[in-house]
């Protein structure tokens, strides 16, 4: 899982460097709409890593012909010394990271729904939504996934007509366009990778954008005093910033001045068949991407080492005869990790170290795979002293 997880930071990252980096040209060539949809790329890309995960015998792991050696060394006192498990530490920080995210999500419902309790309920005729009034809202909001409530300021109804009527639009567009389902998936990618800071980033960007993206819609049919008057509707509602993942937020003056001056230009078309080349480009380019990695991680896995490994006791008569040797083992790595099928191919002594070299090599742990590891080998060198590394050493065999 965290080899999965180090490969999609990797990837997931120079896809979202190069959409920060590239956004004013992007957002000047193909407009908000297009520019917005651009962000698809990062769930196509996780996607497509899960498809290429689960093409069978495309990219499993090979047959491991490699012999890998480890050194088993012995003291006059016999004591098994374990290896530092870091993986193991690194995965306990990545799920309290989530843990943490996953409550900041459960607070922001408690407080969504303590709103919608207290709000009350107004009619408004340029909305197809309910409708309701709170006090405590500063800038007209969208909440409710399920069942969807448009909240506004209580002096909302002081605006024209026009003005009203530009705003609802601006809801019922994220409404109709499903933005708050998109932000909960959008949160759910944040929270895997949230100790990556591009992807704080990314997610503040793509919120950004989100809201371009519906300005461009509701004044793409207005007139030039309109869009003045809608921008000073933007400005007088840009007291509460926060972006809220349960809901959309209207007055946001994070990036009030791009808002506007987005006013003075013309926008792209919303192109349906634009919007799926765009969707097509991205899916063949994440999967491309990840069939590179995945084919990079099979092509490897003849020298993987194990994340967890267990030294092997020495054996107390051999330590009492002062006899070196080795063991030499075949074995499978389960998709999860874990060691199975171990049998002995040769030893010397031969039975002299054989039970405690598999013993050890049960409690070995491997990084998780799609398919597994099948016939993999290791040698284990039984040696009373390390071998003196200023000394040349030449190997003898009787073959």
């Amino acid at each position: 899982m965290m080899l999965w997880m180090a490969q999609q930071t990797i990837l997931l990252s120079l896809i979202c460097v190069g959409l920060l980096i590239c956004h004013k040209p992007l957002q000047k060539y193909l407009g908000s709409h297009q520019t917005y949809h651009l962000w698809l790329a990062v769930p196509i890309l996780l996607l497509s890593s899960i498809i290429v995960a689960a093409m069978p015998n495309l990219f499993a792991a090979v047959q491991s012909e490699q012999i890998a050696y480890y050194s088993v060394l012995a003291s006059k006192v016999i004591q098994a010394k374990n290896t530092t498990n870091y993986g193991l530490f690194a995965s306990y920080v990545w799920l309290g990271g989530i843990a943490i995210m996953l409550i900041m999500l459960a607070l922001q419902l408690v407080s969504i729904k303590a709103l919608a309790r207290s709000a009350t309920k107004v009619s408004n005729p340029f909305s197809r939504l309910a409708t309701y009034a709170h006090p405590k809202v500063q800038s007209p909001m969208l909440i409710g996934i399920v069942n969807p409530k448009i909240i506004l300021p209580v002096n909302f109804n002081q605006l024209n007509a026009q003005e009203q009527q530009a705003i609802i639009n601006h809801e019922q567009y994220h409404h109709s366009r499903g933005d708050l389902l998109c932000n909960l998936l959008a949160y759910g990618v944040l929270s895997l990778f949230w100790f990556n800071p591009i992807s704080w980033l990314a997610y503040q960007r793509y919120r950004d954008d989100q809201e371009l993206a519906c300005d461009a819609f509701v004044t793409q049919s207005l007139n030039q005093q309109q869009k003045i008057n809608y921008s000073q509707v933007l400005l007088a509602y840009s007291q509460q910033a926060q972006h809220g993942l349960l809901h959309t937020h209207y007055g946001n003056k994070n990036i009030l001045k791009e808002r506007i001056m987005q006013m003075k230009t013309q926008q792209k078309g919303l192109s349906r068949l634009a919007v799926f080349g765009l969707i097509m480009l991205l899916g063949t380019i994440g999967l491309l991407l990840n069939q590179q990695v995945q084919a990079g991680t099979a092509n490897k896995a003849a020298t993987v080492y194990p994340t967890m490994r267990i030294e092997p006791k020495y054996p107390a008569a051999a330590i009492e005869a002062n006899q070196n040797g080795f063991v030499q083992l075949k074995f499978d790595i389960t998709p999860s990790g874990t060691v199975n099928n171990v049998s002995v191919i040769k030893s010397s002594p031969k039975g002299l170290f054989d039970q405690a070299a598999i013993s050890a090599l049960k409690q070995w742990q491997y990084q998780s795979s799609a398919k597994g590891v099948t016939g993999s080998k290791v040698q284990l060198d039984f040696e009373i002293e390390a071998p003196s590394t200023d000394v040349e050493r030449i190997k003898v065999t009787s073959k």
